[in-house]
């Protein structure tokens, strides 16, 4: 086994929706451990503010923000170039991290705008986002999707959530076994109750105290007691990015503090 400091030393990585939450935390952690990064994000104030702070925290490391859509096919044709560019053509790590909940609603009162949009980012986004960069990956590469442990449990008020994570569990089998020949690995990390951005009354369309009772119910089922943190999934990922798995593909890496269990 490499390493702390060695464990990501001269590779590089792409996370998509990574000015926030896990996939900031993640960028934190991947730079902390020698890795050359890349974010994405939607928002060019948001996407440049994170960008600021990564550099003053990582004076040595190398990163670079590119403004992307995972809606957009052109977007994700133009992060790949970009990718391409900074890191002379060659990507050793893909974290498929850009998600939605998409709207907090029983099944009765879930809209087709809702519908399509949740798929279009949390599964078709994935999939594209894998299809445009993976000309750049090469053997010993390693393709991470940011699941969720609602893939294999009942989701009362987020089915559409619920089904695209699961899509992506799928995907995430069918793609490992696609790209082993390459020796590429694709594994998927599965949170459990890790409040972030994502969760804002705003983007969910939820009062902040209904989130609130949600996540103090779900908590106090867990064995830990407690939410997760970013940077306990980002740790988790690490695993999955480095050498130190290199035996692991269609995996899936559960994180949800025993809920599972």
């Amino acid at each position: 086994m490499t390493t702390n400091a060695q464990r990501l030393q001269g590779k590089t990585a792409v996370i998509t929706g990574g000015s926030t939450g896990i996939g900031f935390a993640t960028a934190e952690v991947f730079l902390a451990h020698g890795a050359k990064v890349i974010i994405t994000g939607q928002n060019p104030e948001r996407l440049n503010s994170a960008v600021e702070k990564l550099k003053a925290k990582f004076k040595d490391g190398e990163i670079h923000g590119v403004k992307a859509d995972v809606q957009s096919i052109e977007q994700l044709t133009a992060l790949a170039d970009a990718t391409k560019k900074h890191f002379n053509g060659r990507l050793d790590i893909l974290f498929v991290n850009s998600g939605v909940l998409g709207a907090f609603a029983p099944f009765e009162d879930i809209t087709e705008e809702v519908f399509d949009y949740t798929l279009r980012v949390n599964f078709k986004g994935a999939f594209f986002t894998v299809q445009k960069l993976a000309p750049l990956l090469g053997e010993g590469s390693s393709v991470i999707f940011d699941l969720s442990t609602i893939q294999g449990k009942p989701m009362p008020f987020a089915p559409v959530y619920a089904a695209s994570k699961a899509a992506g569990r799928s995907l995430v089998r069918s793609l490992a076994v696609h790209f082993a020949p390459k020796g590429i690995r694709v594994n998927s990390i599965s949170p459990g109750r890790v409040p972030t951005d994502g969760l804002a009354p705003e983007k969910i369309n939820v009062d902040e105290a209904v989130i609130k009772g949600f996540l103090e119910t779900a908590t106090a089922s867990l064995p830990l007691k407690r939410p997760g943190r970013p940077e306990e999934i980002a740790n988790a990922t690490l695993f999955l990015a480095s050498d130190d798995s290199s035996y692991v593909t269609g995996a899936d890496l559960v994180a949800d503090g025993g809920m599972s269990a």
